[in-house]
């Protein structure tokens, strides 16, 4: 007598004979072909064997079947070797370079990240100077590193690092009055104001300097300080509004101790700021945000190698296997996810990408469709811009701020983020990324809830055609023009969309008019669109806590549409 024996169908694999008669107390096999990244596990059938026959594919052998049975294959991930960056051991001699011959060596044991920070100033001084930094050079002339920011020594290797001095005004070219603490306020300034830089000492009549005072540039007889250089000591915790109302300072030094700054402090937008550490870093540990200076790191020390560097917000930290993307293109291009955060500035994050791409390099931007900040509609700055750079605040330095006049608020607004956090070590990490880029974290697709997970997560994820004026486009596709003048090459795609979205009764159509519209603005500038923006709208059960975050199984469909798309571009193989 035979029975019958069915194989439940599934999204992680397909069966060569998922249905067929066998005698009863027989076996039945199933041949599998697996879906890339995934492996049968086990099933529920009483009695089993899998076996592996070639990549990717499986034979699933039902044993002693008694009567009908309607089989259901369990599926896991494959599991593979964590995507993590080889430790490294270094070290670097830092020369105190204060007219004594002091000097200190710090080994380090890398493995989270792959550049080590540099030591602060703390316990370093120097009468009538300020530590800035350090250089590679004796004399200054070399490569700068901010305090306690990152510089590049390879495996087993040792640097010299030597302490960059400036020269602070003279003390009796200020007007002062003592604090109730003891300290000083700034509250005039007697000199000429064009020495540069202008370096206002820690120190006058041996009380420390503390503040800024309101008036300390209208009490002048110069009538302004006429310095394109600002250095503030790690002695300044407060600026006062207007402090610098009669200045035209482009570029300034301060450090990561200072408090508060008046957001009418200056009188005009600060081009260049660099930032030196005084304090142990916050949120390192703690701060999904401050990952993107370890993304940056992986184009600092590759800046002389081919790149595929994918750019967007966090829909690509979330949406992209770096890894067979990697795989794809055998190892032709280093691979990096720079996808973060597409809740403010966009801009801030392309600048700082900008001074490691060369030759070969492909950039691939697949800006959120509702996001303002990625179409460069909103160069809004809060304080996750700071927590993005803690690791390595030398990275500010390479943005032009001449856009913005909120980046101090941007800071007081990273201040409060400090506020209350232990303190961290430079070592340390959120543990939420690989050494690519990509969240890390297990998001599992369930087969079992799948149809219960086909719904919106919010009602603001949408085709926002709005974003898509010729203003937006044209300062976007400037950008893009600064990346191609490096020698690279821009892709543009599409960011996930969930089908179930808020506009899922109109979505391939608003999807159409997204498209045509953007297309249609690039297409001047000569900006390639790699992709069809229907390929990128996925079921919900494919998102994992949000209309843009997919889950483990949407990343891996995803990634293999975009390899499509690279490669119809022409992308690989050169």
């Amino acid at each position: 007598m035979f029975v019958r024996v069915s194989i439940v169908e599934s999204v992680f694999f397909t069966a060569e004979n998922p249905s067929g008669t066998v005698e009863r107390g027989g076996d039945y096999t199933v041949r599998l072909k697996m879906l890339k990244g995934y492996e049968p596990l086990s099933c529920d059938h009483a009695s089993f064997s899998i076996d592996k026959r070639g990549d990717g594919e499986y034979e699933l052998t039902l044993r002693n079947i008694e009567r009908p049975a309607r089989v259901t294959l369990f599926s896991k991930k494959t599991e593979k070797e964590p995507a993590e960056n080889p430790a490294t051991e270094c070290e670097i001699l830092f020369v105190y370079n204060d007219g004594t011959s002091e000097c200190e060596t710090v080994k380090y044991e890398l493995s989270e990240h792959i550049r080590p920070n540099t030591r602060n100033g703390s316990g370093i001084s120097r009468k009538g100077y300020t530590l800035i930094g350090w250089n590679t050079k004796a004399d200054g002339s070399g490569e700068h590193v901010g305090l306690g920011s990152r510089y590049t020594v390879a495996q087993g290797q040792k640097a010299v690092l030597y302490g960059e001095w400036v020269k602070c005004q003279p003390e009796s070219d200020f007007l002062y009055s003592v604090r109730a603490d003891g300290t000083l306020s700034l509250t005039g300034y007697k000199g000429t104001g064009d020495q540069e830089p202008f370096a206002i000492p820690s120190e006058i009549a041996g009380k420390t300097v503390s503040d800024i005072g309101y008036s300390f540039t209208t009490n002048i007889p110069c009538g302004e300080i006429s310095a394109k250089t600002l250095i503030l000591p790690d002695t300044v915790k407060t600026v006062s509004d207007y402090a610098f109302k009669n200045s035209r300072f482009e570029e300034i030094y301060f450090f990561d101790n200072l408090e508060a700054v008046g957001s009418k402090s200056f009188s005009q937008k600060i081009k260049t700021y660099h930032v030196n550490a005084a304090k142990a870093p916050c949120l390192l540990k703690s701060n999904y945000n401050a990952r993107f200076a370890d993304n940056i790191d992986i184009l600092i020390v590759n800046k002389d190698k081919r790149k595929l560097l994918f750019f967007a917000g966090c829909s690509f930290a979330y949406g992209l296997d770096s890894a067979a993307v990697e795989e794809a293109f055998g190892g032709e291009y280093v691979v990096a996810n720079l996808g973060i955060n597409g809740e403010f500035d966009a801009l801030f994050q392309l600048e700082c990408i900008l001074p490691y791409i060369g030759v070969g390099d492909v950039l691939v931007h697949a800006p959120e469709q509702m996001s303002p900040y990625q179409f460069l509609a909103s160069m809004r700055l809060d304080g996750r811009v700071f927590a993005m750079v803690e690791g390595n605040y030398d990275l500010l330095a390479s943005v032009d701020f001449s856009y913005s006049d909120s980046v101090f608020e941007a800071y007081m607004m990273y201040n409060n983020l400090r506020a209350g956090q232990p303190p961290c070590k430079y070592s340390d990490d959120a543990g939420l990324f690989n050494k690519y880029g990509d969240y890390s974290l297990e998001r599992p697709y369930d087969e079992a809830t799948e149809v219960e997970r086909d719904v919106a997560y919010s009602e603001s994820y949408i085709y926002d055609t709005g974003l898509l004026t010729e203003e937006n486009i044209s300062r976007l596709a400037s950008v893009y023009e600064k990346f191609e003048d490096l020698g690279a090459r821009v892709c543009v795609s599409y960011a996930p969309m969930n089908r179930h979205s808020a506009e899922s009764a109109q979505i391939f159509e608003k999807a159409a008019n997204f498209e045509d519209e953007l297309v249609r603005l690039l297409s001047p500038y000569g900006c390639f669109v790699i992709s069809e923006i229907s390929d990128y709208i996925f079921d919900g059960r494919y998102f994992y806590d949000s209309d843009y975050h997919l889950n483990d199984l949407g990343v891996l469909l995803r990634t293999e549409r975009l390899i499509d798309d690279l490669f119809a571009a022409g992308i690989g193989g050169e």
